[in-house]
């Protein structure tokens, strides 16, 4: 793959999708700032690939905001961004037993941390040193973000607002040349699968590894601007592909417009 980016940030980045990621980014050339909340395993994977790793709670802000600031000051600029730190908690589809702490940290993780994340790329991509307009952010969403997953409502309701966001940031973001795009795993042999992986398997669901979800992440950077906004479909021995979302036609319409990027941010 041929392309002009050089360095990646990539959030949840030592483990499950965003290792994988990371370490395909590193075999295309890039240097990689591994951000974790785990700072040893950071160290151990940026060690792996030659990158650098930042430890960073991604439903802080502050924190967030740091990271970047750091890859800034280390590296000179991010090109690429894989904000694909997660969370799923409890399987418990009976929304009346949900423990509101378990419901903070999943909403937390999965949209404080998409969106922190969101607004620190784009203000990092805008301060590139050679002044040129480009960039990609790539988001794990799920294919709970399309489809309801029954046993983790909230799990769903936090996929829905990922998609949700990159669907409406991007065609204000392009007008800069920067994409932005969400990548919808199905179930992917990571942490997040647990104890849960071997019911998976009994029921004969197919898993995918997370090399193919990196494969997947890789193959959008170089998707034409016109994608962007795209929610990708990476399951298992598939290749990816965009998901179509019906328009709702009607006078709103005229408000629904791009919006020019404000520079005092």
């Amino acid at each position: 793959m041929a392309h002009e980016y050089r360095v990646a940030l990539v959030t949840g980045g030592a483990s499950g999708i965003g290792a994988a990621t990371a370490s395909r980014l590193a075999a295309e050339g890039f240097t990689v700032c591994v951000v974790d909340i785990d700072r040893v395993a950071a160290d151990d994977m940026a060690g792996r690939i030659g990158g650098l790793a930042v430890a960073c709670d991604v439903s802080d802000p502050e924190q967030v905001d740091r990271a970047f600031a750091i890859c800034m000051s280390e590296l000179g600029r991010v090109d690429v961004v894989l904000l694909n730190a997660g969370v799923s908690l409890h399987w418990s589809g009976d929304i009346g037993s949900l423990d509101l702490g378990d419901y903070r940290r999943s909403v937390g993780v999965n949209v404080d941390g998409t969106v922190f994340g969101m607004r620190a790329a784009v203000r990092s991509m805008r301060v590139r040193p050679d002044g040129a307009a480009g960039g990609v952010i790539v988001v794990t969403a799920s294919t709970a973000g399309l489809d309801p997953w029954l046993p983790d409502p909230v799990y769903t309701l936090g996929k829905h607002a990922v998609i949700g966001l990159v669907r409406a940031v991007a065609p204000s973001l392009a007008l800069e040349g920067l994409a932005v795009h969400a990548i919808c795993p199905g179930f992917t042999q990571t942490g997040m699968l647990a104890e849960r992986g071997q019911l998976i398997e009994q029921l004969g669901v197919a898993v995918a590894d997370p090399s193919s979800i990196a494969d997947a992440v890789v193959g959008v950077l170089d998707a034409p601007i016109e994608l962007s906004g795209s929610a990708w479909i990476a399951e298992s021995d598939k290749e990816p592909w965009a998901m179509q979302f019906a328009s709702v036609p009607g006078s709103h319409n005229k408000l629904n417009v791009p919006v020019r990027p404000r520079r005092d941010t």
